[in-house]
């Protein structure tokens, strides 16, 4: 299994996933203020993996971004003064009703390790992504759209259109600064991510539901992914 990383100075993106040459590839731009935080824990993160990486990187700039990276590490304990204190897991409704009942949301390799009529495939396949990502529960920042990708898997193809239709099944909010403290939060250079799973009990701030926040079902992640954030940061506290 391979991974591949370009550093760029494209100003069109901070980073950019992609299926090249055959190899799933993080593109970074060296315009993006930390790239050098993607870089390194890219680096790094594989590093500690059987993954074989692929860099395409000059030794100067390697050097320079050791240099601004110092002795940060990809699973600190801490959260860094750019990254969210608030991260979200979206999943389907089917899903949701799961992850309620375990109080835990779970990786697609352990849901198919429990489950014999699990789906065949994630939806990240069709985007080239690699086996090893099955391994963890992604996240994304509270204002990154991630219901796009929850979209695509319950129609079942890739899809970036925020008003197409689907049937919404949830957004967990969660708490970064403990997953991070407690040495849970892991940074490949391309994602935020937890391996396995993650204890709702002790990590989840809230969850929205189309029913819970007074919409259909039926929707579109415009819909769900604004009405849900809107909710979230006027009436949910967090103590950080």
């Amino acid at each position: 299994m391979k991974i591949r990383c370009l550093l760029t100075n494209s100003k069109e993106y901070k980073q950019f996933n992609c299926f090249k040459k055959g190899i799933y590839t993080l593109k970074i731009s060296k315009e993006y203020d930390y790239w050098f935080y993607d870089l390194c824990d890219f680096i790094d993160f594989y590093t500690d993996t059987d993954i074989e990486e692929v860099l395409e990187i000059s030794k100067t700039n390697l050097a320079l971004a050791r240099n601004l990276y110092g002795n940060h590490k990809y699973n600190e304990c801490i959260l860094r003064d750019y990254e969210p204190k608030v991260l979200v897991h979206s999943t389907t409704k089917e899903n949701a009703q799961s992850i309620l009942a375990d109080k835990q949301i779970k990786s697609w390799n352990m849901l198919k390790a429990e489950k014999a009529n699990w789906e065949r495939k994630p939806i990240g396949m069709l985007l080239g992504d690699i086996e090893d990502f099955s391994n963890y529960v992604m996240l994304s920042g509270v204002d990154y759209n991630n219901e796009i990708i929850t979209a695509s898997k319950v129609n079942g193809k890739i899809d970036m259109d925020v008003n197409q239709s689907y049937i919404a099944g949830a957004r967990y909010y969660l708490d970064a600064k403990k997953l991070a403290i407690d040495g849970l939060l892991l940074r490949d250079g391309a994602h935020i991510k937890v391996k396995n799973s993650i204890d709702l009990n002790k990590y989840m701030i809230w969850y929205a539901t189309p029913e819970k926040i007074g919409l259909q079902e039926l929707i579109t992640p415009k819909e769900f992914f604004d009405k849900s954030n809107y909710i979230f940061k006027k009436h949910i506290q967090i103590n950080s």
